[in-house]
């Protein structure tokens, strides 16, 4: 993996925890720090699976 890849995968994985952050921010009926940090840790491993999900499916 060079630099370039290595940058785009952390750019795609950033964008889809900040998506899927803000999906639970908004389908939350109150926002409080831990609710936000609890969205935010399974926003991190939901966006790792849906990275992984991506790749499996392009795949070749």
């Amino acid at each position: 993996m060079n630099r370039r890849t290595a940058l785009l995968a952390v750019g795609e994985w950033l964008l889809w925890w900040a998506a899927l952050t803000l999906l639970w921010l908004v389908l939350i009926s109150t926002v409080d720090t831990l609710e936000w940090a609890v969205g935010a840790a399974a926003a991190a491993v939901t966006a790792l699976a849906a990275r992984a999900a991506r790749r499996a499916v392009n795949w070749r």
